[in-house]
């Protein structure tokens, strides 16, 4: 079971990028001299607010109704990978026989799900779950058991970025205690539709952060080749939601085949 959870985390984990840095036009503004109580930086005031009002999604609104579309692509031969058997066998057992076989089968994959999600006091339910488009046949058993396994595109991602940032806010602030190197810094300011963000870097984690109501307006991760990015949008006043984005994963590890996944995600709100 361990093995199976590995590998299908690693095709179907939920990890979205927003545009590209050139799809944005913005001009950043260079960090201004500061001065806040107790010695406190403006990286932190900063953080400091996102995190305060922070939000369950619950909070911020009763029902949403969205539709999700997400592209999953592969460049990389899984025919040959460590404990194979294992990962197969384990994969069978909890149910994602099909697709692990349609992973192995084709170096070259790639489809297109989509579905759409009702959200209400805090759950969600989704329908209409379909394959929009396959690079590469895939068999009946293959497909429905994608489309069964499909979970991540209804799931409550908006309370998962709060968790994530605090999560890595706490670790930065730990190191600093302890006069080490964080890479916490504030790094300017820009204006977008007559709205102000501000710019924060932690670590290998920048944050876009929207002034006043302090909403997380996109968020991005580099490690190595690996990236991830997140574009935010303003879907009712204050309540900024995930819209669209992309990750890139590459495999680069001993014994491994090399090469690399990627997906592309997009919500539509309605």
């Amino acid at each position: 079971m361990k093995y199976a959870f590995i590998l299908i985390t690693m095709f179907l984990t939920l990890s979205v990028h927003a545009q590209d840095d050139d799809d944005i036009a913005y001009t950043l503004d260079m960090p201004e001299a500061v001065v806040l109580a107790n010695g406190m930086s403006f990286e932190e005031y900063l953080l400091q607010q996102v995190l305060e009002n922070a939000k369950p999604l619950s909070a911020r609104t009763k029902t949403l109704d969205y539709s999700v579309t997400c592209k999953l692509e592969k460049d990389i031969d899984l025919k040959k990978f460590p404990h194979r058997r294992v990962v197969t066998f384990a994969a069978r057992l909890a149910g994602y026989g099909p697709i692990v076989s349609a992973l192995r089968e084709h170096k070259h994959f790639g489809i297109t799900m989509a579905e759409d999600v009702h959200y209400a006091d805090g759950k969600t339910t989704s329908s209409n779950v379909r394959m929009v488009e396959m690079k590469q046949k895939l068999t009946d058993k293959q497909v429905a058991s994608f489309l069964k396994h499909d979970k991540m595109l209804s799931a409550n991602v908006y309370d998962k970025f709060y968790k994530k940032v605090r999560e890595k806010v706490k670790d930065l602030q730990k190191k600093r205690k302890k006069k080490q190197e964080t890479g916490m810094k504030y790094v300017g300011s820009y204006t977008a539709n007559e709205k102000t963000f501000f710019v924060v870097k932690l670590d290998n984690m920048t944050v876009h952060i929207a002034d006043g109501c302090w909403q997380i307006a996109r968020l991005s991760y580099n490690e190595g080749q690996n990236y991830m990015q997140y574009e935010f949008r303003e879907i009712k006043p204050n309540l900024y939601l995930l819209s669209h984005g992309t990750a890139k994963f590459y495999i680069d590890r001993a014994k491994w085949p090399k090469g690399y996944t990627q997906m592309k995600i997009n919500y539509t709100y309605r």
